[in-house]
């Protein structure tokens, strides 16, 4: 599906597809279960921007979530959100150690990863969280069309911020990784 037919379908639009390798980079992560409007989900997203203030980093950086269902790492279900897994994380800052994490206290569950460089798929979702699936559909339309497979569990980058912008005007980078 190009962006021309999805934005026919759906009344959002999405970005043509295309392969990205995304450095390697040193994250701060926190796992969890559930639906979004969960208190988990939403106490990890204050927790980890916290930290990053505590830490001496300015909070304008992009959340980015992960996704996937019923541990199958290529399953999700956008209409079953209670099930879902999901690993919320956003860039550590420079000097970060495990140990400066931990001392912090801010959260038990949050700990720095570091991410290995890779390469994905990737397109822009414009438009509300809720109408994905076409631009998820076309994303993985794309990877199998590319000669690739799907090597884990699809990334959600919000590059807008859902407090202060309209449903429709909401941008979110979706990728997964690939083989």
């Amino acid at each position: 599906m190009n962006a021309d037919t999805h934005a026919r379908t759906t009344g959002s639009r999405c970005t043509e597809p295309r392969l990205v390798t995304v450095p390697a980079r040193d994250v701060l992560a926190v796992d969890g279960t559930g639906a979004p409007e969960s208190p988990a989900f939403t106490s990890a997203i204050g927790a980890l921007f916290a930290l990053r203030g505590v830490l001496g980093a300015a909070a304008d950086v992009p959340l980015e979530g992960t996704y996937n269902q019923d541990g199958d790492p290529l399953r999700f279900d956008l209409h079953d959100p209670d099930g879902w897994r999901w690993q919320l994380l956003v860039p550590a800052p420079a000097g970060a150690t495990a140990e400066t994490v931990a001392a912090a206290g801010i959260d038990p569950r949050i700990r720095l990863v570091r991410q290995p460089e890779e390469q994905v798929a990737r397109l822009v979702h414009h438009g509300p969280y809720a109408d994905e699936q076409p631009s998820l559909d076309a994303l993985y339309t794309y990877v199998a069309s590319a000669g690739r497979t799907a090597a884990g569990p699809h990334t959600e980058v919000y590059v807008t911020d859902p407090s202060t912008t309209p449903p429709a005007e909401l941008r979110t980078w979706l990728q997964v990784p690939v083989r």
